[in-house]
């Protein structure tokens, strides 16, 4: 349970007039139990216990794409160069997921508010425009697994419709947010996870026989690249680096003095060690012991755990994909609100973006997907890579208290442009390049952005900090009171309060700024 209050304090005048309290808004509390803060900042009292922060974060653990991408390596490189590859990989994911949630618990800011001040108000806009493709796009990837292995179950019905039976079945289950029931869900799916893709890869070895093979085992085609294999492992899950952007948004929930605890375990080399190097050898097992000769798709996954286990293993791919889905709409949802929020005035509710992200799921489900998600999704990945570069640099070398109200920054700040470049050259690389060029891509793009924006923070070339007095200091301590938007009369923690213009005047919560005109570029 969330530390609410249930009624609000008798507010108090501050001498500007701002209606101040240190109690929450009831109809701020009623409504954000569904809508999750996705434009606020998340007070003190609306984080959650590490158990339920871990619980919902964790739920991603069960992607099949994992497993797949376990294989996939393996089927590249070889196993042992795979696996080296993979604990650099958990290596370098932990020390990034550690920065980006520390960063999101210390401030109860979520990936597009911290990005502000790097990029610009309407910049950093593009940030949970990436964010929410990135969910649908794996949304459509672990229902259409989903789909695939119903059908070869059951052996009944068009594919199209077991792909109707998934987004129906699997919808109310989606509209679950981190204050309200996803922690649960994710909590008690884990065990019977864990236990079931290991159960298979115990039974699929006595079903099959243990082979020591799949340990030396190396790749049946020589690479077209000079590229050593562990790199190319490290590489393959560049593609994948849209979860540092996500983390903030499942971090901010985070209590403060649970903030070692999470950097460490819940977004740090706990969760990644499960995620990737478990995950991955065991796809690696599982294809080698039950699908050998299968081509590596996530197909192959399935069908070995399916070959395994029956219907018990029909039973744990249901369970994965409930749970890694529960997080892609969870991400996808607040991701587009808080698109269309930078840009429209009309809000649309975080559950009616569950509901319209899954008749785009079950559409694009309906098409040759595959055709060109490839090419998407490699463009979508260097573009995150220069992103991650970028806020890396910015919150070890800039500024770790970083500027998010709208009036105090430019619409589009100079880190925007060094995010252009750097994603323009690894584009240009993935696809004008040579084979080598081409598959170091995201590695050149990550070097671009923070050099580049490193050269930015040393010449002083950044968005200069604003000058004007801060009000909402008057008002007491910015994280235990509430001060009243003078705009949509709710009450929110006065952190993320700030006047109406560059003069003094009236408080407008996060979300009232946007529909001003932003101050100007500096």
């Amino acid at each position: 349970m969330t530390e609410q209050h249930d009624t609000a304090s008798e507010p108090a005048t501050t001498p500007d007039g701002w209606q101040v309290s240190t109690t929450d808004d009831p109809r701020v509390v009623a409504q954000q139990a569904h809508e999750d803060y996705t434009n606020h900042v998340v007070p003190l009292t609306a984080r959650l216990p590490r158990g339920k922060v871990l619980g919902s974060w964790w739920s991603i653990t069960s992607a099949m794409a994992f497993l797949y991408y376990g294989a996939l390596a393996s089927s590249l490189v070889g196993t042992q160069q795979a696996i080296i590859g993979l604990i650099l990989v958990v290596t370098v994911y932990s020390l990034l997921g550690a920065l980006a949630s520390n960063a999101a618990i210390r401030r109860g800011l979520n990936s597009t508010l911290l990005s502000r001040q790097m990029f610009g108000v309407r910049g950093a806009a593009l940030t949970p425009l990436l964010c929410g493709l990135g969910g649908l796009y794996y949304a459509v990837f672990e229902s259409s697994v989903l789909a695939a292995a119903l059908q070869a179950y059951f052996r009944v019905f068009d594919i199209r419709v077991w792909y109707a039976i998934v987004i129906i079945g699997m919808l109310p289950l989606m509209l679950g947010g981190m204050q309200t029931w996803l922690n649960r869900l994710n909590a008690l799916s884990l065990p019977i996870y864990g236990l079931g893709v290991l159960g298979a890869i115990v039974v699929a070895g006595i079903r099959f026989g243990w082979s020591g093979d799949w340990f030396t085992t190396t790749p049946e085609l020589a690479q077209p690249t000079s590229v050593p294999g562990w790199l190319t492992t490290f590489v393959l899950y560049m593609g994948v680096w849209v979860l540092i952007a996500d983390t903030p948004e499942f971090a901010r929930f985070g209590r403060p003095a649970d903030a070692r605890f999470h950097a460490h375990i819940t977004f740090g080399w706990g969760f990644y060690a499960i995620a990737y190097l478990f995950n991955g050898i065991a796809g690696i097992v599982i294809v080698a012991l039950a699908a050998p000769g299968a081509s590596i798709a996530e197909s192959a996954v399935t069908t070995g755990i399916v070959t395994s286990l029956g219907i018990v293993g029909l039973l744990v791919i249901i369970v994965s994909q409930v749970r890694i889905n529960s997080a892609n709409f969870y991400v996808a949802s607040v991701s587009f609100e808080r698109f269309v929020s930078h840009f429209s005035s009309r809000n649309v509710s975080r559950i009616t973006w569950v509901v319209l992200l899954s008749i785009a799921t079950f559409a694009l489900m309906l098409t040759n997907v595959f055709s060109y998600i490839a090419t998407a999704l490699a463009w979508q990945a260097i573009l995150l890579v220069s992103w991650v570069g970028i806020f890396v640099i910015h919150m070890l070398f800039v500024s770790n208290e970083p500027e998010f109200r709208v009036g105090r920054l430019p619409s589009i700040a100079h880190g925007f442009a060094v995010w252009v470049l750097s994603a323009a050259i690894g584009i240009a690389a993935l696809e004008l390049g040579a084979p080598t060029t081409s598959a170091l891509a995201p590695v050149l793009s990550l070097a671009a952005s923070m050099l580049l924006y490193g050269v930015l923070a040393v010449t002083g070339r950044r968005t200069p900090p604003d000058t004007r007095p801060d009000l909402k200091a008057d008002a007491g301590d910015p994280w235990q009171t509430r001060t009243r938007c003078s705009s949509c009369d709710l009450s929110y923690t006065t952190y993320e309060i700030d006047t109406a213009t560059h003069e003094p005047g009236a408080p407008l919560c996060l979300q009232c700024q946007l529909r001003p005109t932003p101050a100007p570029d500096q």
